[in-house]
């Protein structure tokens, strides 16, 4: 017997170590994977490699050979192109091109996962491997060398990507134990640390871009092997925690406050929260303060946070049923919510509206008092046309796509005029006094409806159904007062009022709200703060 087990281990090294035991989760995506895989080749993924080697058995292991070949064969090779380490790439005009960020997404996979079962890779399978681990690595080396960002937002404040430059190299350099990447990740880790302890993340409340930042920071705190580094990822990481759980309604489910980039996944599922709640790292211990407001919070509840070098002013405002969010500043990103409410009695019986509706580039200013919102915009030019942008800056107006008011359903129309838009649902009313600037004066302005089944046509496109009150495309100002309310109470008039002086536009109602914006020498709209910024934390719990 003892000689029967002693070969049957040997087959067991020699199929190159032992089984991993999947787990249910694991073994229900190999089998999807594996069923997926024998319809289309096509469909080889590094995760169904790296499933298929852990299980050990020789003819996975054969497989998953096959399997990482395939995905190699499709990155980018030409150590001459501008893409080379990429996947995705295309030949445009003589030139390749390709999303700059894919490289950064495979270093995870690469480096941390499929890296540690090289020894069930066949000679030339792990040849290849290595090599296109060389590829990632000069990708993300070279990922900063020809785009350029709108002002105030360089790569370093590129928050999500920046992580996962960061990452590769720290993994890279780890694996390849080399002295020069291990200085490279640990510099660039202290530029992106020092940038958003001063200026907040600026991918500010994205439950999406939030959740990225968090799952590959673990990365770096598991292997730069620098204390410093391991307590400052570990800080960000519980930053980036207690910011979603304190924007995130315990309720209703979904974060509400003003997004820098946000997909709408509200339209789509009850639980909308960031996955950095829904999706916990294992070893990681949530910091006290957040648990406590998950589980104890007290209403009314009140956040503010600010992000970026412009800055850009966030909010949330939250009772038991009910909560506004806003965020002010300009244009950040086209996914971009400058005013969200929320109502109901739990994530799967809830109504959203969220401004703006569709994405786009257009510049956007609010000031938030509880649950009443006054929000002005402006079809000028944005940072992103003035520093990024390549068309002819004469037609600047030509990117901008529809602009509305967008709503989940549930809400029912009570009344509508040019001046006054009702909706209800779930015991509450939400009032809209839409507005245009017409020769300087403040004029009622008639919203269409449009039924929506996409973000956008143009720009960070997901599939999304909802319904969306359009403004019309003709003023340059315009805006609405947004007012939450319990059905039946009295809502006046807000008394949006406008006033020109010395080139500053103010734009305030009868109840105290105040933007004040001006055009500065290069074509971009400036905000007057109420409050200094400088006053205005990272972020705060209202108490």
């Amino acid at each position: 017997m003892r000689s029967l087990g002693f070969f049957l281990m040997s087959v067991v090294l020699a199929a190159g170590g032992f089984a991993q035991e999947l787990t249910t989760e694991e073994k229900a995506r190999l089998e999807k994977m594996g069923d997926d895989y024998a319809r289309n080749q096509k469909t080889a993924s590094f995760e169904y490699a790296w499933l298929l080697y852990r299980t050990g058995l020789p003819s996975d292991c054969a497989k998953a050979d096959a399997v990482l070949g395939q995905v190699i064969s499709l990155q980018d090779s030409d150590p001459e192109s501008l893409t080379f380490g990429q996947w995705g790439w295309i030949e445009e005009g003589g030139e390749r091109k390709a999303d700059l960020n894919a490289a950064l997404f495979k270093a995870d996979i690469l480096f941390a996962k499929l890296w540690d079962h090289q020894d069930k890779m066949s000679t030339e399978t792990r040849a290849k491997f290595l090599a296109s681990c060389k590829g990632v690595t000069e990708a993300a080396k070279r990922r900063w060398d020809t785009e350029v960002f709108d002002i105030g937002r360089d790569f370093a404040a590129y928050s999500n990507i920046f992580v996962l430059y960061v990452e590769t190299l720290t993994l890279a350099g780890e694996r390849f134990n080399d002295a020069r990447l291990k200085k490279m990740a640990k510099s660039q880790w202290t530029r992106w640390y020092n940038h958003i302890s001063f200026f907040g993340i600026d991918e500010f409340a994205s439950p999406t871009y939030n959740h990225v930042i968090f799952t590959h920071l673990m990365n770096i705190h598991d292997f730069c092997h620098d204390q410093r580094i391991e307590r400052e990822s570990r800080e960000v990481l519980d930053h980036v925690y207690l910011l979603q759980s304190a924007l995130t309604h315990p309720m209703l489910k979904l974060p509400v406050s003003g997004i820098s980039r946000d997909y709408r996944m509200f339209l789509i599922q009850g639980d909308a929260r960031s996955g950095v709640l829904t999706s916990p790292i294992e070893g990681y211990i949530p910091p006290q303060k957040a648990v406590e407001i998950n589980e104890r919070r007290t209403y009314p509840f009140q956040v503010i946070g600010k992000a970026s070098v412009m800055p850009f002013i966030f909010k949330s405002w939250q009772l038991q049923d009910a909560a506004m969010g806003s965020m002010t500043g300009g244009n950040c990103f086209q996914q971009q919510i400058h005013c969200l409410a929320a109502v109901g009695k739990n994530e799967n019986e809830r109504a959203v509206v969220f401004v703006q509706g569709s994405n786009t580039p257009i510049n956007g200013f609010t000031d938030q008092d509880g649950l009443s919102t006054l929000c002005v915009y402006n079809r000028l030019p944005s940072y992103w046309h003035l520093t990024q942008w390549r068309g002819d800056p004469a037609k600047y107006r030509e990117t901008f796509g529809e602009f509305g008011i967008g709503l989940s359903p549930n809400w029912r129309e009570k009344s509508r005029t040019p001046a006054h838009l009702v909706l209800e649902a779930y015991g509450y009313e939400l009032h809209i006094f839409p507005f245009a600037l017409d020769n300087g004066r403040i004029a009622p302005c008639e919203l269409a409806v449009k039924h929506r089944t996409t973000t956008s046509p143009r720009y960070h496109p997901r599939p999304r159904v909802f319904d969306e009150y359009v403004f019309p495309e003709q003023p340059d100002w315009f805006g609405a007062h947004i007012a939450l309310a319990k059905s039946g109470a009295e809502v006046s008039d807000p008394g949006i009022a406008c006033a020109n002086q010395d080139g500053v536009l103010s734009f305030s109602t009868n109840s105290g709200h105040r933007v004040r914006l001006f055009v500065a020498e290069k074509g971009d709209t400036k905000q007057l703060f109420n409050v200094d910024p400088a006053l205005i934390p990272a972020f705060r719990i209202i108490e």
